[in-house]
């Protein structure tokens, strides 16, 4: 990616199935997960709208206290 740079990436697992967020300084977010227990390995570049409250929720119970801020900003995009 062009200059954005990784800020942090954080897992709310659903289950057994990985379920990651990639925050960059740029507000852009990468969404790596698994569909189904046959469907592993997706990515998406998705828009903080995107993000099911459940999941902005525990992004921000689970992030690091020096990146809160930041990414709590990006999510009220």
């Amino acid at each position: 990616m062009n200059g954005s740079k990784e800020i942090v990436t954080i897992s709310v697992p659903k289950g057994d199935l990985d379920n990651d967020y990639t925050f960059f300084d740029d507000g852009k977010i990468r969404h790596n997960y698994d569909q189904s227990q046959y469907k592993l390995g997706l990515e998406a570049w998705i828009t903080p709208r995107s993000i099911p409250d459940a999941d902005k929720e525990k992004i921000l119970k689970a992030c690091p206290l020096m990146f809160k801020s930041k990414i709590t900003s990006i999510l009220k995009k």
